[in-house]
């Protein structure tokens, strides 16, 4: 049997044409084997494939899955390009690109990357040899438009009988693209780095400027300690003052046009740089105030070719006069990074509308379950749990395991005393969570609360979430609570109508709970 399949294909894939009209999908890319690898092999590599898109927040198989037909041993590559395109046709696998295994020494050669259309959607096919490690955030990028075919090529496409040449490939290409080399005035930012990475972009982030540069980025960067700093994701663009008299919101505002200003400066140097989202970290203490992602307005379009700073300049000062949008996210690698800012800008979940910013969102806490707790995907109390995108949760189910800082994981035996007397505590763990309701609660207090039906809790205190211990906040006297059972399908809707004083129609029982 040969070590060398053809590899050769078609130069075009004509029913390609059908999908240009359709809506973006993210299935995951198809992987094939043209070599004669074990079950245990094949699977290693779907690993290997997926790792950075895991380590980004998503969730295994959603990104790289060996294909239904996973083995052409012996056959030429044109089998797998007639396959995929029939697989392509029933909607659970990318269509356009797929991933194939040319070499059983894939860890030292790398893998094959396929095509099957083209940026100018002319149905080319082409192909590029990938490490293994890079393949599915290259999918995923492509995918969502965060890079085009020509842009993986030039960073990805490896070389392996010349060694991995990452740095000779990319050369000298990405100095100062406006044509300044050695002018270092304080517009210039951090040097850029001299390709991309796996991920498709690197995370523009602004700080406070009381804050270490170094300390942020070690707190932000995902696995770290697995890394060289030219591997960081995180990449801080600079540090920004607020004006003397500014405080509050005021304060942030101006920060925020701090940071729009510059961007577009920052994009030039480094055109790696996400174009569309940035982080700020508009305060000196973001572990107690989390930290802004800003969605700028498309502002490239409107200044394209733009390259000279004088009109980079200009370009900043427009966009900072437009209105950006932004959320307060956690200060922190996995729920703030991974989960808000990386899922938003790779496009897995929608940046949160007025409506969803305004809907109320109620912690649930389960106890005397004997083992059914219900999870975030279960129907029984949201009917809309299943199709709801990170972001768009209603409910915020208190977990049995919490982090501690400074004492490790702690473990809470959750009792209906012990949700009474830690529902401030855990508004404040949760106080990051926009429309988060600090009064009701719900208890699902057995093993059929179907049957059964939930607790809904009402308990007043201030309120107030910013600038408090546990230890204040677990202190506080339980009192003014109220108790009512509800059927579990009917919790949601009477939670949203009590709160805002809709009360009409309801039980005595339920207009005494609310009132």
């Amino acid at each position: 049997m040969s070590d060398n399949p053809d590899l050769s294909l078609p130069s075009k894939a004509p029913s390609m044409a059908r999908y240009h009209n359709e809506p973006m999908t993210l299935h995951p890319a198809a992987l094939y084997t043209l070599v004669d690898l074990t079950d245990a092999e094949l699977e290693d590599l779907e690993r290997e494939c997926e790792a950075g898109c895991i380590d980004t927040g998503s969730e295994r198989g959603t990104s790289v899955r060996l294909a239904p037909q996973t083995h052409f041993v012996g056959q030429p590559l044109r089998a797998v390009f007639d396959y995929h395109l029939e697989l392509g046709r029933q909607n659970t696998f990318e269509p356009t690109y797929f991933v194939a295994a040319v070499d059983k020494e894939w860890r030292r050669k790398g893998v094959l990357l396929v095509a099957l259309d083209d940026d100018e959607l002319d149905c080319n096919v082409d192909s590029l040899r990938i490490k293994a490690v890079d393949a599915g955030l290259s999918v995923v990028n492509l995918q969502i438009g965060n890079s085009s075919w020509a842009e993986e090529k030039e960073g990805y496409e490896f070389h392996p009988d010349d060694g991995d040449g990452a740095d000779e490939h990319n050369g000298d290409d990405d100095d100062d693209d406006n044509g300044d080399d050695g002018d270092n005035d304080s517009d210039d930012g951090p040097p850029a780095p001299t390709k991309n990475i796996p991920l498709g972009y690197y995370v523009p982030i602004y700080i406070h400027s009381s804050l270490s540069q170094d300390q942020v980025v070690a707190h932000l960067e995902p696995s770290i300690r697995y890394k060289s700093p030219e591997d960081y994701v995180c990449r801080v663009q600079a540090k920004l003052t607020p004006t003397s008299s500014a405080s509050g919101t005021v304060s942030t505002q101006d920060l925020i046009q701090q940071a729009t200003t510059l961007h577009p400066l920052r994009c030039a140097k480094n055109r790696y740089l996400h174009k569309g989202h940035i982080l700020i970290i508009d305060t000196a203490d973001p572990v107690e105030n989390g930290m802004l992602m800003a969605k700028l307005p498309p502002w490239d379009a409107s200044h394209p070719g733009t390259s000279e700073k004088p009109d980079l300049r200009q370009a900043g000062k427009d966009l900072a006069l437009t209105t950006s949008q932004h959320i307060r996210i956690p200060y922190l690698c996995y729920e703030g990074l991974q989960t808000r800012f990386l899922i938003l800008s790779n496009g897995d979940a929608d940046w949160p509308s007025a409506e969803v910013r305004a809907q109320p969102v109620f912690i649930v806490f389960q106890y005397d379950t004997r083992g059914k707790e219900l999870g975030s995907d279960d129907k029984s109390i949201d009917p809309g749990a299943a199709r709801r995108k990170p972001g768009e949760e209603r409910l915020v189910y208190a977990p049995g395991l919490v982090k501690r800082p400074g004492h490790g994981l702690e473990r809470i035996e959750w009792s209906r005393d012990e949700a009474m007397r830690r529902f401030p505590w855990f508004c404040r763990e949760k106080r990051f969570v926009e429309g988060l309701d600090r009064t009701f609660f719900m208890c699902v207090d057995g093993d059929d609360v179907a049957r059964t039906g939930l607790l809904l809790v009402r308990r007043k205190w201030d309120g107030n979430l910013w600038g408090r211990t546990r230890e204040e906040l677990l202190g506080l006297p339980v009192d003014r609570v109220k108790e009512v059972r509800v059927p579990i399908k009917e919790a949601l809707t009477t939670l949203e109508k009590g709160r805002k004083g809709v009360i009409d129609g309801m039980s005595k029982g339920l207009r005494d709970f609310f009132s």
